[in-house]
C-alpha cells in the first residue's frame, strides 16, 4: 500500500511521535506501507516545524525532516493539479499522491482535502480512519 501523508499529519507526528499520529510513522518504518512524499512536502515540512508556531531549532528540524525522507518513497511531480482554489499547498499532496499511484492520503485536513473523500482511485482519510480500516490492532 502507498500512502501520502499531508503536512499537518506529518507535523503532527513529529510533536507527539507516542501518539496516535506517530504511530503511523512507526508502521510506516516497519515497512507496514510505503509512504511516499515529495521535496515540496518535505520543503513545507521542514517550514513548518522552524516556524514561530512550531518553534523547533534547526538541527531538531531537520533531524524530523531526514527521519522521514530516510523511510520515505520520494517522487517528484510531473504535472500541477489545480483542484483546491482555496489552499494552493493542498494542491501539492495531490501531485505526490497522482504521481505515486497513491492508494491513500492521510491528512487533518478537515476543511479541503478530506471532504474530497478520493481524488482519482485514492482514498482520502483522517488519521484515525487509516488505522481502524488498515491496523485496526495497533
Amino acid at each position: 500500500m502507498r500512502v501520502v501523508l499531508d503536512t499537518n499529519v506529518l507535523v503532527s507526528a513529529a510533536l507527539f511521535p507516542e501518539g496516535r499520529i506517530g504511530r503511523i510513522i512507526g508502521l510506516a518504518s516497519l515497512g507496514s506501507f510505503q509512504l511516499v512524499i515529495s521535496p515540496v512536502i518535505l520543503e513545507e515540512f521542514k517550514r513548518v516545524l522552524s516556524s514561530a508556531k512550531v518553534g523547533f531549532n534547526t538541527v531538531r528540524a531537520r533531524e524530523a525532516v531526514g527521519l522521514v525522507h530516510d523511510i520515505a518513497e520520494v517522487v517528484t511531480p510531473r504535472s500541477r493539479i489545480d483542484a483546491i482554489r482555496d489552499k494552493e499547498s493542498d494542491n501539492r499532496i495531490l501531485e505526490c499522491a497522482m504521481e505515486a499511484n497513491a492508494d491513500v492520503i492521510i491528512t487533518g485536513d478537515m476543511r479541503h482535502l478530506r471532504p474530497l473523500k478520493r481524488y482519482g482511485v485514492t482514498l482520502i482519510l483522517t488519521p484515525r480512519e487509516f488505522l481502524d480500516e488498515y491496523f485496526p490492532d495497533t
